[in-house]
């Protein structure tokens, strides 16, 4: 089942610094990832603001590796995955929920899956998934068995 990637985790699996680092970078290199343009552009911002535009460059050139390779997949935001996220974060009001995180609960929800790669555990274990089915959401690295895909 692929796995929504978050900023928190990816971030985390090229930063020695971050915490949680050992598990995420196992993640990355075990599992099979979706990854949102919006996590793209906020990982860019991140990267460049924790380990400058170099260490930025060397994630993006490592992630692009590994959407040609097919390991990873670059999802496509539809309107209704915006119309989605934007209700989530007026449902979710309370919790001042980002786009980036809504629109991977509604990635979620069109493939088909409860797993979130993110440190983020605060709003993803307050956050119900909307496909039927699914009562939580796995949250990697916390909720991960260390088996791979």
């Amino acid at each position: 089942m692929i796995i929504v990637a978050d900023t928190s985790a990816v971030l985390a699996a090229f930063d020695e610094g971050q915490p949680h680092h050992e598990a995420a970078e196992q993640i990355m290199e075990t599992e099979s990832l979706l990854v949102s343009p919006l996590v793209m552009t906020e990982l860019d911002h991140l990267a460049r603001r924790e380990g400058g535009f170099d260490f930025a460059v060397e994630v993006a050139a490592a992630l692009l590796v590994r959407f040609e390779r097919g390991r990873y997949q670059l999802a496509s935001i539809r309107y209704e995955d915006f119309a989605t996220a934007n209700q989530l974060r007026l449902d979710y009001r309370g919790l001042k929920l980002d786009l980036a995180d809504t629109v991977g609960v509604a990635l979620a929800d069109r493939y088909d899956t409860n797993r979130i790669f993110t440190l983020d555990q605060r709003d993803f274990r307050a956050i119900r998934p909307l496909t039927a089915g699914f009562d939580a959401f796995e949250i990697l690295p916390f909720d991960w068995d260390g088996q791979g895909a």
